[in-house]
């Protein structure tokens, strides 16, 4: 029996059960550990919806969307239809919101507190809605049923349309999050530049007891959308052109957009700190750092193509340093040096390191490599831990009175005012990174991350290359090291732990590999957003895990990747959007019966 002579078949129903299983364990995963009654105290849209339903909304729609996921609409009638599409959709969600029922019941017919801590009769309102268990047993699945379709509905869309309410439904998202930052951010506008013009905008028109108001959300919404559906037709006009079409004017013009893009952005982040605050600044000052962190190991691992799992050993290597040589604690050096001097010593010292530390592992690859950099860097920490060390680096009681950066008079250790220097650091990092990509030294490096045996027999020198990429990265990370010391002032082994070096990585792996403004992008997401949302601390590994799960499954490539590595992992679907492109800026059907 074929898909075309029944609504939905076996195979699909089954992958539908299967999904909406996975949704419930999860929905009553959440609810367990107490997330959702966390979340619930914060609004997502003030008197609609607070975080904690979103959850439960993500999930549903989520749900919906994975079981539909390989259900597509053919130009073939056996295929299955684009009601095949929202019925799978719609039985995955249905039967994840089921799964929710007995749960729910469990929880308000016993005590179950001494095994699960955070359930509580709190949690069983706030999943019943306050209206008991009968109407939460209908509640559910219905909601479920209809979330799930939606989800599912995603896919029938053509790109044009599906990536802009995306981009706009999680712009929205995003700002409800963001309300403890940007409603400080909004208020020091309002004072330092508004009120010069005897303006005053209030900020209550987009946030309210906690969330975003109903016509903040829709504003933001509808301005979201517009303008990705925007540079989504410029894409596709250039995609077209990509192609083998002509290419549009807009596409000669892109070169000085650019130019002038780029000049904009570091005008805006020139003035950023003295517009936003204290605050702001602080968190954006934490993300720089980790943008200096992300861009140096993007050079081992995603330009090089080696694991290195050690890479917080660098970190240590230069803040430790600029500390021992500015300190007056420090008990090597009288009199102390100033940090600009110290700079390019400690460059030159975490480079001998990067080396030093990469010259043993040359013939090691992926796992290997991986395990005995993640060596290294636990060497390094017992080291500075040690009682042998001890005299000179100050052991478990720290090394302490590392002065700021002197500048002009001042000292450069406020957050408005090592903003600078951290954004400094990472424009001249990221120009460096991005030289050397285009280089001849970045081309051997993607040589040898592909295939080290063909580099090798095309003349290229592993030994020589990796160690370059050992010591550029480990030369990369000490800025981030030397400005961290700076900053706080006093520096203790525990700051370096192996945690860095995996949430160094995990920013590569959300941003993509190989991919400079990627970077930035993952720092954001995994530091700047934290950061925030500190009241959710506890619960930060989770989303981390979380986050990357979705993102290898959904883009494994990362949010902004690289272009090569883009092609290397869509080569065929790169095609195909060529095609789909090409028929949605002609208005024409596919050329070549090309599948929609």
């Amino acid at each position: 029996m074929s898909t075309a002579e029944v609504p939905v078949s076996n195979v699909l129903t089954s992958r539908a059960v299967k999904a909406g299983l996975v949704g419930g364990v999860v929905g009553v995963y959440v609810a367990a550990i107490g997330l959702v009654q966390r979340f619930d105290g914060r609004n997502a849209i003030t008197g609609l919806i607070s975080l904690g339903y979103v959850l439960y909304v993500a999930i549903a729609l989520g749900t919906g969307f994975l079981a539909s996921r390989k259900v597509r609409t053919l130009d073939d009638p056996g295929a299955p239809t684009t009601a095949n599409i929202f019925v799978t959709g719609a039985i995955a969600g249905a039967v994840s919101g089921l799964f929710m029922v007995p749960f729910i019941w469990v929880i308000g017919q016993f005590e179950v507190r001494e095994t699960f801590v955070n359930v509580s009769s709190a949690l069983h309102d706030i999943l019943t809605f306050e209206k008991g268990t009968g109407f939460a047993a209908m509640a559910w699945p219905l909601g479920g049923l209809a979330l799930g379709a939606l989800g599912a509905g995603f896919h029938p869309l053509v790109p044009r349309y599906r990536r802009p309410l995306l981009a706009g439904l999680l712009v929205v998202l995003f700002l409800s999050l963001m309300e403890p930052l940007v409603r400080v951010m909004l208020s020091d506008i309002n004072k330092n530049v508004f009120a010069q013009v005897n303006l005053d905008i209030d900020e209550g028109w987009l946030y309210e007891s906690g969330g975003m108001t109903i016509i903040g959300a829709v504003v933001i919404f509808a301005i979201a959308v517009a303008f990705t559906f925007r540079r989504f037709q410029k894409a596709e006009a250039r995609l077209v052109a990509l192609g083998g079409g002509p290419a549009p004017e807009e596409a000669e013009q892109t070169p000085l957009r650019r130019k002038i893009s780029l000049g904009l952005l570091i005008v805006g982040l020139l003035i950023l700190p003295q517009v936003v605050g204290s605050f702001p600044s602080e968190i954006i000052g934490v993300v720089g750092l980790y943008v200096l962190l992300g861009i140096g190991l993007n050079i081992v691992v995603g330009f090089a193509g080696m694991l290195d799992l050690g890479y917080v050993a660098f970190y240590a290597v230069g803040a430790y340093s600029v500390g021992i040589l500015t300190s007056p604690a420090s008990p090597l050096f009288a009199p102390q040096l100033s940090f600009w001097v110290a700079l390019p010593i400690v460059l030159v010292i975490t480079t001998i390191a990067g080396i030093l530390i990469g010259a043993p592992v040359l013939r090691l690859r992926g796992d290997y490599l991986a395990i005995v950099t993640l060596g290294f860097g636990e060497m390094i920490r017992v080291i500075v831990q040690s009682d042998w060390a001890s005299p000179m680096l100050g052991g478990a009681q720290g090394l302490l009175r590392v002065p700021a950066p002197p500048f002009f008079g001042g000292e450069l250790r406020d957050p408005q005012a090592i903003y600078y220097l951290i954004l400094a650091c990472v424009l001249l990092v990221a120009f460096v990174a991005y030289r050397v990509k285009s280089s001849r030294i970045g081309r051997a490096w993607n040589a040898m991350r592909e295939d080290e045996q063909v580099a090798e027999s095309m003349g290229i020198s592993i030994i020589k290359t990796k160690l370059l990429a050992f010591g550029l990265g480990a030369a990369l990370a000490s800025f981030g090291g030397m400005i961290f010391a700076a900053k706080i002032g006093s520096l203790f082994p525990n700051t370096f732990l192996l945690i860095v070096s995996i949430n160094v990585l995990a920013i590569i792996v959300l941003g993509g590999m190989g991919s400079i403004p990627g970077v930035v992008v993952g720092a954001f997401v995994l530091v700047g957003i934290p950061e925030v949302l500190r009241e959710f601390g506890e619960y930060r590994l989770l989303f981390y895990g979380l986050l990357l799960m979705v993102i290898m499954i959904l883009r494994p490539e990362g949010v902004l990747p690289d272009v090569r590595r883009k092609r290397e992992l869509h080569e065929a679907e790169l095609e195909d959007e060529v095609l789909l492109a090409a028929a949605a800026v002609g208005g024409g059907a596919l050329p070549g019966g090309a599948r929609s």
